[in-house]
């Protein structure tokens, strides 16, 4: 595969450099003309839903976010023959002199991080080092970068960061801004350095089988990214890629692609080999993913995914209205048989359900809060993670809502002007299903719901045997740990009046279900998760966080 580097913005320092295979750039930044000193950034995300700020401290260990950034760690893959080191501000503060000695500091992020991204690169413009940057964010916002770095990767950068890197050490040379010509071949990447990282950390790894997506949602970038062709990994380069992660002392990980099943006979293939290793190893790490909703409609896809120790999966549901998944051209939602029936499918193969849900779409109008509060409780939804639509550069939702004069610039909670409904009603409704949701009662609802379903208790039950989980003081030591950190938190957030009784009275519904001690462990684990959800959603509607949108 070769690639053409194309040259938007002419300024100071750089000329045209001759693209190179893959394979060649790879051999020769195995032994680079001189070592650089590279430190690659990931800045710190503001609080929100799936960032658990306020579970974290509660757990056993030293624990300070939900999921490593699996940018740094393929770069430092591509970074073959030089010195890297990884700061993400997730889980360590930027240390400032140090960055001002590196050759190149990198900056990746998405929306969510761009204005910590601004902060951060205008420090290093003040430390006068060479500063790159690259991720999801300079991908569909180039502009918002301008004087902010000395060099921008747009999109994938397997082939264009080894390529400047190469020419950098060499003192050639470079482009202001690189973007391949091609999609990444994934069967050749290199393995991501999982050595790098703080593990201990974290509270699961994360890991990618592909990328692209096979559907045209209107409002996703994932399509503008990467493709509407799934490009994937050999499942020997996944096997890899797990072992490491188990040898960096990870237990938990998190399959990030856009879609694990756009194309199901590969994820077939993959869990076939997963499923051995899993056995052969006591099953180690516990698997989650993202998938589309189709993955109810292939028994064989469940029952591989129950067998490799997936635990739950995250599904773009949206909406149950079918007029605005038509709308936002999400058909595959809306074929076969109801979305109802499909996910009680996947429940009852084993598989926890945490989903995606937006408002605001043009077909809806004042009734839809109470329709997703409905859905979501009904079909026993846990972590429902609702958002308000947001129009994100270069998507075709982008691209009609400007064509329409209904952009809202400098707001990234609500960028837009909705059909039916006024901004405000849409932020004042939006806020007011959040907190009907996270109630506790609800809450708490939805965590039993799955429960009644004796295929999943079943399933749950065996798979935990199998992985060995359970065991008496472990486990015990574990509920002692969360029920202390949780007394101690709600006595100090002055919630526990108005928690802990619904927590306990809960618990004695889930007995019907579940009295071992496993199950005093995860009812605390959920209380926990509650709490956050709880407080964030309590402080964000207040003011008092700096929030883009909730997911």
């Amino acid at each position: 595969m070769t690639e053409t580097l194309t040259h938007v913005q002419p300024l100071p320092r750089t000329l045209p450099v001759a693209a190179k295979p893959l394979a060649a750039i790879a051999e020769s930044a195995a032994t680079p003309s001189r070592v650089l000193s590279i430190c690659l950034i990931n800045p710190r995300f503001e609080p929100s839903y799936w960032g658990f700020e306020y579970a974290l401290p509660m757990y056993p260990g030293d624990r300070r976010s939900t999921m490593i950034s699996g940018s740094l760690t393929t770069l430092a893959g591509l970074s073959a023959g030089h010195e890297l080191y990884l700061m993400d501000e997730n889980v360590e503060e930027l240390d400032w002199d140090r960055l001002a000695a590196f050759d190149i500091v990198g900056v990746t992020g998405m929306n969510v991080q761009s204005e910590r991204m601004r902060e951060i690169l205008t420090r290093l413009r003040e430390l006068d080092v060479f500063v790159a940057v690259g991720g999801p964010y300079a991908s569909v916002k180039e502009t918002f970068f301008a004087g902010l770095c000395d060099v921008i990767f747009v999109g994938e950068a397997e082939e264009t960061w080894p390529a400047f890197l190469e020419d950098y050490a060499a003192g050639r040379p470079h482009l202001p801004r690189y973007e391949q010509s091609e999609k990444t071949d994934m069967e050749r990447v290199p393995t991501p350095r999982y050595d790098l990282l703080k593990a201990e950390r974290y509270a699961s790894g994360a890991l990618q089988f592909s990328r692209g997506c096979p559907f045209s949602c209107e409002f996703c970038d994932i399509i503008v990214i990467y493709g509407r062709r799934p490009r994937l990994k050999k499942p020997e380069q996944v096997l890899r890629e797990l072992e490491d992660m188990r040898a960096a002392g990870f237990h938990s990980v998190m399959l990030v692609d856009d879609n694990f099943v756009g194309n199901k006979k590969k994820a077939k293939e993959l869990l076939r080999a997963i499923v051995p290793w899993q056995e052969a190893n006591g099953f180690p790490l516990r698997i989650n993913t993202q998938a589309s909703v189709n993955l109810a409609d292939d028994p064989e896809l469940l029952d591989l995914m129950y067998r490799a120790n997936f635990r739950s999966v995250f599904i773009g549901i949206e909406t149950p209205s079918k007029a605005s998944l038509e709308e936002t051209k999400k058909f595959q939602n809306t074929r076969g048989d109801s979305l109802e029936a499909k996910l009680e499918r996947i429940q009852r193969a084993g598989l926890d359900i945490s989903a995606g849900f937006i408002v605001g779409f043009d077909n809806d109008d004042l009734s839809i809060f109470d329709l997703q509060y409905e859905f979501i409780q009904n079909n026993g939804v846990l972590l429902a993670m609702v958002g308000m639509l947001g129009a994100i550069p270069t998507t075709p939702l982008y691209t009609r809502l400007e064509a329409e004069g209904r952009l809202v610039e400098g707001d990234p909670n609500c960028n837009f002007h909705p059909k039916q409904m006024s901004r405000e009603e849409l932020i004042s409704n939006y806020w007011d299903l959040v907190e009907r949701l996270y109630r506790p009662e609800a809450f708490l609802e939805r965590y039993l719901h799955s429960y009644r379903l004796p295929e999943y208790h079943a399933r749950r039950a065996a798979m935990c045997d199998k992985a060995k989980e359970g065991k008496f003081l472990p486990t015990l030591g574990y509920a002692g740990i969360l029920l202390k950190n949780l007394t101690w938190t709600l006595l100090r957030d002055g919630s526990f009046k108005k928690l802990a009784p619904t927590y306990l009275r809960y618990y004695r519904k889930s007995r019907k279900y579940r009295r071992d001690l496993i199950g005093l462990a995860q009812f605390l684990n959920r209380c926990v998760t509650h709490f956050h959800f709880y407080r964030f959603t309590r402080e964000a509607r207040s003011g008092q966080l700096r929030t883009y949108n909730s997911g």
